[in-house]
């Protein structure tokens, strides 16, 4: 185990060093810094009213306790314990911000113990088996500039309703038919949207943000925008979001 834990810092480094600009997704809410590693595991137990999982209990203890990791980072542990929730049979721990508000979460009981879930709006449900390959999927995807799973489309954020709200009113200013807009005209509009023109609140039961804050996007809206750029839309019409409330 401890060659294994030696192998993620080096990994942790190469990547890094790779992305010294910070353009990988999450990469400038982590920073690729790694919290010290938790000094007393026990307490955050006993604030949680179970035992962590043994591969997250392990990691927590002698690689970090947060900080780098899949998505905007991995929380802290010891902060994030405030936060846990309750799944279908389960107790939960808030583990990682996925965007848009949503949460992975660390299973600590029941049949589903050990399993990484995402709260997202009205979804609740399981994507990962364990936090070991939760981590692992995320370093093997930027190892080969892959993009990371969405869980959700754009259509279900509110960046796609906000967007299509404008891009409606563009129309009838124009006094065109809906859908369109296009061409020179369109470019011409979205390029209006300047700086931080549009600001994401958190969707849904999202217990790692107070309500209204403004949050980053999830990944299925970075690709939304993604392509509304090459159709003239500035890449920083989203204003930036507000940090999960365990690592403010």
């Amino acid at each position: 185990m401890t060659e294994f834990f030696a192998t993620l810092r080096e990994t942790f480094a190469t990547l890094a060093a790779a992305d010294r600009s910070l353009k990988r997704f999450g990469a400038a809410q982590h920073r690729y810094e790694l919290a010290p590693p938790v000094a007393d595991v026990a307490a955050i137990e006993r604030a949680l009213g179970a035992t962590l999982p043994d591969d997250y209990r392990d990691y927590i203890m002698h690689v970090g306790a947060g900080g780098i990791g899949p998505y905007y980072g991995l929380l802290r542990a010891d902060r994030a314990a405030v936060f846990a929730i309750d799944l279908p049979d389960s107790r939960a721990l808030p583990i990682c911000h996925l965007g848009c508000g949503y949460a992975a979460l660390l299973a600590l009981d029941g049949p589903a113990r050990g399993q990484v879930w995402i709260q997202a709006q009205a979804m609740i449900q399981p994507i990962r088996p364990s936090f070991t390959v939760f981590l692992l999927d995320w370093i093997d995807r930027l190892s080969r500039a892959e993009w990371l799973d969405s869980f959700v489309s754009a259509g279900t954020c509110g960046l796609a309703g906000a967007l299509s709200g404008y891009l409606d009113h563009c129309e009838r200013a124009r006094g065109l038919p809906s859908g369109a807009l296009d061409g020179h005209a369109l470019r011409e509009d979205l390029a209006l949207l300047g700086p931080a023109a549009i600001r994401l609140a958190a969707e849904g039961p999202a217990s790692l943000f107070a309500p209204g804050d403004p949050v980053d996007p999830c990944l299925a809206c970075v690709k939304l925008l993604d392509g509304m750029v090459e159709r003239g839309l500035g890449r920083d019409v989203v204003a930036p979001g507000l940090p999960p409330l365990p690592t403010r």
